[in-house]
């Protein structure tokens, strides 16, 4: 039941997502009526605006910033505070560091998450309708991709901001590269950007 719970919530369109759903309803009515009455326009991907350009649907952030400052909130507040502002300012120079290791203009995890895309793509029929836009034939789905809005029926590209396979297919069909397509915000660049700045050092009690 969770695999089927995980299916219908990370479904990117709404026409997987009814799939989905339709699924856990012959395998068990009474759970499809218990998932539907959460919401789940408030936790499925099929309806997350795609202008954030993320498909994060759980609090993992949060409790990753919490796990991360387990051990300095058992202690008072003033050296709770003091330990949270080290563990952040070695933090910006370290994540800074590690990015300027990288030699692709994409953030390292985007970068394989695109390569991932890559090779999906080689199963995608394309089918030109103008010099932007095209119908993309994969398995028995067909999908419209448009490169100038940057948009596919899937809306993963939509979501992410990384291209799907669907539109990988087409961008290489006009023999253009993937990496121009992603958007901005997950470029190395911008990423050492948001880390430029750093957190001041604090002398101790004595000074």
């Amino acid at each position: 039941m969770k695999l089927h719970f995980w299916k219908i919530a990370k479904s990117y369109n709404l026409a997987d997502y009814n799939e989905c759903l339709e699924e856990l309803r012959e395998l068990n009515p009474d759970a499809t009526i218990a998932f539907t009455s959460y919401n789940p326009r408030l936790f499925c991907r099929a309806y997350l605006n795609y202008e954030i350009k993320t498909d994060a649907i759980t609090s993992n952030m949060a409790e990753t910033f919490h796990s991360y400052i387990i051990n300095a909130r058992t202690k008072h507040l003033i050296y709770m505070l003091e330990d949270i502002r080290v563990a952040l300012m070695q933090r910006l120079v370290t994540k800074r560091q590690e990015m300027q290791k990288s030699t692709s203009v994409l953030c390292p995890r985007i970068h394989a998450m695109l390569e991932k895309e890559k090779s999906k793509a080689a199963l995608c029929d394309v089918l030109p309708s103008s010099d932007t836009v095209f119908n993309v034939k994969y398995f028995l789905d067909q999908l419209k991709v448009d490169l100038e809005a940057r948009k596919c029926t899937c809306r993963k590209w939509d979501m992410l901001g990384v291209p799907c396979c669907h539109a990988i297919a087409c961008i290489f069909f006009k023999n253009k590269d993937a990496e121009s397509f992603v958007d901005d915000c997950h470029k190395k660049d911008v990423y050492l950007r948001v880390y430029g700045g750093f957190i001041h050092p604090c002398e101790g009690e004595r000074h």
